[in-house]
């Protein structure tokens, strides 16, 4: 089944998937939506066009990794996002976050001016 998926595509496209699925950033959603592969099709693919060690190290990098699912990329995100405000609102309760209550410090003038400047 899966050389026939790769058949239909030209040499260029299985190169440009492969460059896409070593690249952290590039979520299978991505090359789903630009060549309509599955996350499977995906593994099918690089299984069958890389050698065997190369297979295997990319899988170990892809395994988990968050930006290569952004479903986990968005869950993370918003887990990060609520975390500050989180323990904020523990250690300081019924208060804004970053509220200064303290008296502004009074420095001394400075004895830069716009003469000593030129």
């Amino acid at each position: 089944m899966h050389e026939a998926m790769n058949a239909d595509m030209s040499a260029a496209d299985v190169s440009a998937v492969i460059g896409m699925a070593w690249q952290d950033d590039t979520p299978f959603e991505a090359m789903a939506l630009q060549f309509g592969l599955s996350e499977d099709q995906v593994i099918a693919l690089m299984r069958e066009h890389l050698k065997a060690r190369s297979f295997k190290v990319w899988r170990m990098r892809v395994r988990g990794r968050y930006s290569k699912h952004q479903a986990l990329q968005q869950a993370r995100s918003h887990a990060i996002s609520e975390e500050p405000a989180r323990i904020l609102a523990q250690r300081v309760p019924n208060k804004r976050p970053f509220q200064c209550e303290t008296e502004p410090l009074d420095l001394p003038l400075s004895e830069v001016t716009a003469a000593s400047l030129r």
